[in-house]
């Protein structure tokens, strides 16, 4: 394989920074090994440079890297993606990529349900993996690769994931690293019958706020419910290091759940809710002393009085931003304005979020949002 080969994705910033690199390099004639003036520039770079090269294509791809390839009943090592591939170029490049830790500090590993066997070079290579990440925290992202059959797409999250002898093993080198992970996303969805020693955790996407309660977990900050939480009862009570939550996403959430879950949270300074739903359970007054911003679902006839009363509700004295999602049409504008104008909070500014390009949003509507907030921004 030759360099010419990968195909590498890059953010903007990331490019930026990697041009410095490289003009740098020239300033500086140290190299990995002795190269001839015939060689390819990139030999003459400072090995300091070449991992910093391959931390930033590792660092800036929107997922973490994936070890493992994995078809319906196969599975095999993806040596085609970074930073595997980067050890395959040339002897320089392979002593390069194992020698810097942090490439390998973040992981995909995808479980194999349904994989009846294997051998032990793939537990090998997720042992290996983890080892050239020397003492560094994890990123973590597992995924259940089995499908479920038993149960259709409307109630397969209330079900437990049943865990096979094959993903057993793999689990199994993932726990014996739990002290450093720092990062974790969870299966879908996930019963591992254990609790989990995790002191170093700072951010957690899971699909049940039932699994709260299995994390020993004093330093988190930031946490994401990616399924229907139905929250009836005070969050807090399920999360036992709730005191240090800074940021909060939340895939669903009444406006009671919401409420509660604005007061309960001490330091909360960020909440994020995808949908709003209707429940007949009466919300209090809520006030939070942290929180900076919200984000919500631009606001529907059917949820316009609920809302409205959400905003009525909460009292928010250093509220900065309110994001809302969605396509800004006419009706929905208009609901969003009532809203605000009984906000017993100041709202500084109104950032809508959407796919729709700027042509499509009612502008003359959007404006008149300016009579009760200081700014209005759009991102289409």
């Amino acid at each position: 394989m030759t360099p010419t080969s990968i195909n590498l994705t890059f953010s903007k910033k990331s490019m930026k920074v990697l041009r410095k690199i490289l003009a740098l390099s020239f300033l500086r004639p140290i190299s990995l090994v002795s190269v001839t003036p015939t060689e390819p520039y990139i030999h003459r770079l400072p090995a300091e440079l070449l991992r910093q090269i391959f931390l930033f294509i590792v660092h800036s791809a929107p997922d973490s890297p994936s070890i493992f390839s994995c078809g319906r009943y196969t599975i095999s090592a993806n040596v085609s993606s970074p930073p595997i591939v980067l050890t395959r170029v040339c002897h320089l490049w392979r002593v390069a990529a194992l020698s810097t830790a942090g490439v390998w500090s973040r992981i995909q590993v995808v479980l194999p349900g349904q994989v009846r066997s294997f051998g032990p070079f793939l537990p090998h290579l997720l042992q290996c993996w983890l080892a050239r990440s020397g003492s560094l925290p994890l990123t973590l992202h597992i995924v259940n690769s089995t499908p479920c059959h038993n149960f259709t797409c409307a109630n397969r999250n209330h079900y437990p994931w049943i865990i096979t002898q094959t993903n057993a093993r793999l689990l199994n080198i993932l726990l014996s690293e739990s002290k450093r992970w720092a990062t974790v996303v969870m299966p879908h969805p996930c019963d591992w019958g254990f609790n989990f020693n995790t002191p170093q955790l700072r951010a957690l996407e899971c699909c049940s706020s039932n699994d709260l309660s299995k994390f020993y977990a004093p330093n988190i900050s930031r946490l994401y419910i990616n399924t229907h939480c139905y929250l009836v009862s005070p969050m807090r009570l399920r999360i036992p290091f709730y005191k240090d939550l800074r940021h909060l996403h939340l895939r669903d959430a009444s406006v009671f759940a919401l409420c509660s879950t604005i007061a309960d949270f001490p330091h909360l300074e960020t909440i994020a809710v995808d949908e709003i739903y209707l429940v007949n359970v009466p919300a209090a007054r809520s006030y939070s002393a942290t929180l900076e911003s919200m984000t919500l679902p631009l606001p529907s006839s059917r949820l316009r009085q609920e809302l409205k009363g959400l905003f009525g509700l909460l009292h928010l004295p250093i509220f900065r931003k309110l994001t809302v999602v969605g396509t800004p049409k006419k009706r929905r504008v208009d609901h969003l304005l009532s809203m605000l104008a009984v906000a017993s909070f100041r709202v500084p500014v109104v950032d809508f979020q959407t796919d729709a390009p700027l042509k499509k949003a009612h502008m003359s509507r959007i404006e008149s949002l300016l009579s009760v907030v200081g700014e209005v921004t759009f991102c289409g």
